[in-house]
């Protein structure tokens, strides 16, 4: 459900104070389902989103390469929007691309009682496959893309798994945290300039929690758009 874009996404980090490190976020289902649906966004979308001046690699030169070209070279019917601004997977974030939070929906689809198969949603009460007259039961309806009422931990360079006290001790043992480690919680909120701050944060470091919410540089250059 659509919400509107001042209504952001709060998230919660844990940070290692002494080093100026996110070591991991703790997120509810919005969270995920954004990070997750940046998997559904088309490349070019993700050059417009993020610049190709704050691009790396060759990739931003063939985007520039498209807005340079004359027209005259381009085959019959073929528009530059359709490889600069192609159209998103069903399920990529609206936050991105319309500047509203909502959660990405999926096709719904219902199943026969008798046979079990599945079919697209329809006002149709006849099976196609087995000609069985029943009320479709229905199935996925929570939208996004993983369950709510679950926390779940990101790390740094966003690894996502459920939260739990056992996950967040294997992580600050990986990094070998000494016992005097400083800890502190911050509370940030998600809008549209984070979310394409992540995006950026994302292509270019395995530290993109900290880029964002700590490295207040990194992120006005992800994002000057």
């Amino acid at each position: 459900m659509a919400a509107s874009v001042s209504k952001k996404i709060t998230l919660k980090l844990l940070i290692d104070a002494g080093n100026k490190k996110v070591l991991f976020a703790e997120a509810e289902k919005d969270f995920v389902d954004f990070m997750l649906s940046l998997l559904l966004l088309p490349l070019g979308s993700v050059i417009n989103l993020v610049t190709p001046q704050n691009m790396l690699g060759s990739i931003a030169k063939l985007y520039q390469s498209v807005e340079n070209i004359n027209d005259t070279y381009l085959v019959a019917n073929l528009k530059k929007s359709t490889l600069l601004h192609p159209t998103a997977l069903p399920g990529a974030s609206p936050l991105l691309m319309t500047g509203t939070l909502a959660t990405p929906q999926p096709k719904k689809t219902h199943y026969c009682t008798r046979c079990q198969c599945q079919e697209n949603i329809s006002d149709r009460n006849t099976c196609t496959s087995c000609g069985y007259n029943v009320n479709f039961g229905a199935e996925n309806e929570e939208e996004g893309f993983v369950k709510g009422a679950v926390i779940y931990m990101i790390t740094d360079d966003l690894e996502v798994a459920p939260m739990s006290a056992i996950s967040s001790i294997t992580l600050i043992n990986r990094f070998n945290m000494k016992k005097d480690l400083w800890l502190e919680e911050k509370t940030v909120d998600v809008g549209k300039e984070e979310g394409i701050a992540l995006l950026a944060a994302s292509l270019q470091s395995v530290t993109a929690l900290t880029d964002v919410f700590l490295n207040s540089s990194t992120k006005k250059a992800a994002v000057s758009i």
